[in-house]
């Protein structure tokens, strides 16, 4: 087998080791500001309530840092060896940890949010908290749908065995399945969900279409548990809505909204764009369909990869990937560049393909030393080589922003996946322009191809779906034969003909309809692509200016909302579905690009 020169990181210049005595020190620090943290809560009924309250503040700014810190170290040392006994020993004790930090928290928040706004003021201008406006003036957004402290608590505790159980029993549902998948060549194997999930992308249609229907099997089995699911889950959101509008009203989408600091219009105007503009998904399908020989793409096929078009890619090491990349930098500027350098030279990336290694890929980092982190297992495909362009444009948003204060670096979902998504834009782009033939380019155009149904049409099919049943839950419950057909409606509005038939039980077998924090984990994937398409739209107009410009807006993604962001860097108000035309010419040209080099094979 070649050698792929894939690395291994350094953590342990964090920490010496898990059981080192810096790393006990500072738990035993965070511990020790934790009960400080509650000894000073009988002091926010009295008389020097303000400065307990900046105290109580203070103290968990210090402690939620070093938590932070140790369990990243944690989670990462147990992210290259699953086996590591200790590391999950210790991440176990580390949550247990972060469950006493946040009750101590729990009455500085509810002070914070029953403060009239001049007492809020007064609590702000403690001088070692100017770094925190932004935070504690987001919280306070939902001052008027707090319950009574009493209420607050009694929800809490109701929720690991109400709301979060049900969640959890997807999970275990989910896990549990077993199916008896047959192969081409007749063995067969018994799968779970995971197993047939990952069959979908299978360069076979045969186990692309044997997969889809195993699905379909298994969760038409389990479809009544599936809606006593999604049922319960709304039900309580919305019971909980209710609830919270004793003073203003509060809708269903006003919690995940402002966990991605939007405002409704922003969201609104996006899905009309993106749904003025459908027509361009189904070309981008017909033209998948016409690669693999059919007049439309079958349900299975959405998420095939490209088929062998008589270019064969070799495997690529690691070294070489990352000159790919740091070239690719370099075309948006040098510091960019070097930064991809240093993280390598820094050992800061693992790649190595370890026998109980976390599968897939994540960016994570450290809140001390604003270092960055970066691991997938590298196998020496074009697909690792975008997967790792992605991983280190999440590395550098929080490079750009490591002499920023921690709570500042906090950005939202809906603009989590700036950075990384314009970085496999530059890196793709760079790619085509040192291609040769058709089929090369083909093959780094799939992608990008791909991507306009994805974002612009599947997206906001689990969006549009997921809201009218939550509108329609307020009055009644859901049978399985009502999800599929609101699923194979929503579908058919959005797919139109361009693909033979709607996927009834999406509504089942996906589990972001499951997850109970946040809700509607749909429309900021829309969101982060389309803003990073926006951004490569700005690098052509602004030139030599394009980078100061997009270093600015990331260093501005965790301090102000979405709205204030664009029209601060972008002089354009988001609340409008023209902000996104941009957008759309580049995906245009991506599908157009595809069409004209398909045409010459």
């Amino acid at each position: 087998m070649q050698n792929l020169q894939a690395p291994q990181w350094d953590i342990d210049s964090e920490y010496p080791a898990l059981d080192s005595p810096e790393l006990q020190a500072e738990r035993q620090r965070v511990q020790a500001l934790s009960q400080q943290l509650q000894a000073l809560v009988p002091g926010l009924i009295g008389e020097d309530v303000l400065k307990t309250a900046q105290e109580m503040a203070l103290l968990h700014k210090e402690a939620s840092l070093l938590l932070g810190n140790l369990m990243s170290y944690t989670h990462l040392k147990r992210s290259t060896d699953l086996k590591n006994s200790a590391a999950r020993a210790l991440l176990e004790q580390l949550k247990k940890d972060a469950v006493q930090l946040e009750q101590g928290l729990q009455p500085l928040n509810q002070f914070l949010m029953h403060a009239n706004d001049a007492t809020f003021e007064a609590f702000l201008a403690h001088p070692d908290l100017a770094d925190s406006h932004f935070y504690y003036r987001d919280q306070r957004i939902n001052h008027q749908r707090v319950l009574p402290l009493e209420q607050e608590n009694l929800l809490s505790s109701l929720e690991l065995d109400g709301f979060q159980a049900w969640g959890n029993l997807y999970t275990n549902l989910t896990g549990s399945i077993d199916y008896d998948f047959e192969h081409e060549d007749g063995s067969r194997e018994t799968l779970g969900v995971a197993g047939l999930l990952s069959l979908l992308s299978s360069g076979s249609e045969t186990l692309r279409r044997r997969a889809y229907e195993g699905l379909n099997t298994v969760f038409a089995t389990h479809e009544e548990s599936c809606a006593a699911i999604l049922n319960a889950m709304a039900g309580w959101r919305l019971e909980l809505c209710q609830r919270r509008s004793h003073t203003v009203p509060t809708h269903f989408l006003s919690a995940p909204l402002h966990m991605n600091r939007m405002q409704q219009a922003s969201l609104d105007q996006m899905i009309e764009a993106v749904g003025s503009q459908r027509a361009l998904g189904h070309r981008a399908l017909a033209l998948q369909a016409r690669v693999f020989g059919k007049e439309r793409l079958d349900p299975w096929d959405t998420e095939a990869p490209l088929p062998e078009l008589g270019h064969q890619t070799p495997p690529l090491s690691f070294p070489a990937a990352m000159d790919i990349i740091a070239e690719a930098f370099n075309t948006v500027d040098s510091s960019m560049g070097d930064f991809a350098r240093l993280m390598q030279e820094q050992q800061w990336i693992d790649a190595a393909p370890l026998g109980h290694k976390t599968p897939g890929a994540f960016c994570s980092g450290f809140a001390k030393s604003r270092t960055p982190r970066v691991l997938l297992t590298w196998h020496g495909t074009q697909s690792n080589l975008i997967t790792l362009a992605h991983e280190l444009g999440h590395a550098f948003h929080s490079w750009v922003m490591r002499d920023m204060p921690y709570r500042e670096t906090r950005y939202p979902m809906s603009l989590a996946e700036t950075a990384s998504t314009f970085a496999e834009t530059v890196v793709r782009h760079h790619m085509l322009s040192q291609a040769s033939s058709p089929a090369e380019k083909l093959a780094i155009l799939w992608h990008e191809v791909a991507a306009v149904p994805r974002f612009g049409i599947n997206i906001p099919v689990r969006y549009c779906f997921e809201k009218a049943f939550y509108e329609a839950r307020a009055g009644r419950s859901f049978s399985p034969e009502d999800f599929c057909s609101l699923m194979a409606d929503t579908w058919r509005e959005w797919y139109g003909e361009s693909i033979s038939a709607p996927n009834e039980r999406f509504w089942a077998s996906k589990l972001h309809f499951y997850i109970t924090q946040p809700s509607f984990y749909n429309f900021p994937y829309t969101f982060g692509y389309l803003f990073s398409q926006a951004i490569y739209a700005e690098q052509a107009r602004q030139g030599e200016g394009f980078f100061d410009f997009y270093t600015a807006l990331l260093r501005d993604t965790g301090r102000m909302p979405v709205e204030a962001l664009v029209q601060k860097h972008f002089r354009r108000d988001v609340t409008e579905a023209s902000f996104w035309d941009p957008c759309f010419d580049i995906m245009t040209q991506y599908v157009d690009q595809f069409e004209a080099l398909l045409s010459e094979l």
